[in-house]
């Protein structure tokens, strides 16, 4: 079987948390790849795949053994999007095991590799996370609400298909909160400020390359995105 094919059934066993099924399909792919001398790169990358479903199997050990070989070849390799990607799945580990403040410093390393790439939609994600894990581990509210909207703004900007999923999460959050707690950010440069306070991060000129076919400033995104969250119905509350 080839390897797209084998990708595309791994992927369809990931949706359906088919944990096991994902790791013998991808050690098909690895084997493949392998058998036509591809390079250690080349064998990384599909390698790294299996970190969900170990994590999911509660196999954190080797669910760490495998991130760590995967960064030592990124690392050699200077690819930088997949060091971006391993720091992100270390934090998502460290979340798991319950340990909040590696989680965050991964996830902050990750958003510094991520803007280096410069991909608009890794870098949502990985404030997104980074606004969960600041949140679980007792930040400061102010700064994990600031990460949260820059997700949303990068997001909502590009027209990206996973707004109205962690759109959902946005207006949980801000309901949350007593009113004008915490404080929203005054306007966009505000915004920047705090989460540019992480490594790496330049969120206004992560923005000045989106499109601007939705709003032609980081204020206008910033505004839009809030007035459509406070358009939202509350949350229902959770049956006791």
């Amino acid at each position: 079987m080839s390897e797209v094919l084998l990708g595309t059934g791994r992927s369809a066993a990931m949706r359906l948390e088919r944990w096991e099924q994902v790791l013998s399909l991808n050690a098909e792919v690895v084997a493949s790849s392998r058998a036509r001398g591809a390079t250690a790169l080349e064998v990384a990358r599909p390698r790294f795949n299996d970190y969900k479903p170990l994590i999911g199997l509660r196999r954190y050990g080797e669910a760490r053994a495998l991130l760590m070989e995967c960064r030592e070849v990124f690392e050699a390799e200077g690819y930088l999007r997949g060091l971006g990607k391993v720091f992100s799945a270390l934090a998502d580990l460290e979340d798991k095991l319950g340990h909040r403040d590696r989680a965050i410093r991964c996830e902050q390393t990750a958003l510094r590799y991520r803007y280096a790439v410069g991909e608009p939609g890794d870098c949502a994600i990985s404030h997104f996370n980074l606004a969960s894990y600041l949140r679980r581990g007792g930040g400061p509210p102010t700064e994990s609400l600031a990460h949260r909207l820059a997700s949303m703004v990068i997001f909502y900007q590009t027209a990206s298909g996973h707004f109205s999923t962690f759109f959902q999460a946005l207006s949980r959050y801000l309901a949350s909160f007593a009113p004008g707690e915490p404080p929203l950010p005054v306007d966009f440069a505000a915004l920047c400020a705090t989460v540019d306070q992480v490594e790496g991060v330049d969120l206004a000129a992560l923005f000045n390359r989106l499109p601007k076919t939705r709003a032609a400033t980081g204020d206008d995104a910033l505004r839009q995105v809030l007035a459509l969250a406070r358009q939202q119905p509350p949350p229902e509350p959770s049956p006791e």
